[in-house]
């Protein structure tokens, strides 16, 4: 199943990081070009310190950042993850995961499916260039073609702090300079 939630910027579409189907629709419902890899929520700034190659410096200043972002780094376990279900399954990209783009889990909601689930593929839900959506009502109209594909968590809400998307960067090595793949 495909799920809709909303996120401290907007309402974005995930799924299960082993639900390879969904992974797919989430492309074809989007109109998603295969070489856009998806972001992958995760619970905090421990498991980012404790799975990827951040440096503790790296994630303090995570900590810190002041907008929502979208962190571009290695991550051996995720990446082993993609190449084990390709022998299995087939993610068709797997070759553009070349860095891993994470979210951390920021409201109570995305926290506590991350708890449960574990971390989740996740993108904006919108069409692919097309503005981004902030209510159940607005994602509902958009996706009206795959209503029964979608749970929405929760049925009806409005997001009301409207946050532009997430800034996206990369450290450069091993330092806290940053190097910017987007900026709002």
């Amino acid at each position: 199943m495909l799920f809709i939630i909303p996120t401290d910027t907007c309402f974005w579409i995930w799924c299960e990081i082993s639900d390879v189907e969904n992974y797919h629709k989430i492309y074809k419902i989007k109109k998603r070009d295969l070489s856009k890899p998806l972001a992958i929520m995760v619970l905090d700034f421990s498991w980012l310190e404790d799975n990827t190659s951040l440096t503790k410096e790296q994630v303090e200043f995570l900590k810190n950042y002041e907008r929502p972002f979208t962190i571009m780094t290695d991550c051996p376990r995720i990446k082993m993850i993609l190449e084990l279900e390709q022998q299995d399954f087939s993610y068709e990209n797997v070759s553009e995961y070349k860095k891993i783009a994470f979210r951390v889990a920021n409201t109570d909601l995305e926290k506590k499916l991350i708890s449960d689930i574990w971390p989740i593929f996740l993108t904006s839900a919108n069409f692919s260039w097309e503005k981004e959506i902030y209510s159940t009502t607005e994602a509902k109209k958009q996706f009206s073609k795959y209503l029964k594909e979608i749970k929405f968590i929760p049925e009806d809400f409005e997001i009301t702090w409207k946050l532009p998307p997430s800034d996206i960067f990369e450290f450069v090595w091993d330092s806290l300079e940053v190097k910017y793949l987007r900026k709002n």
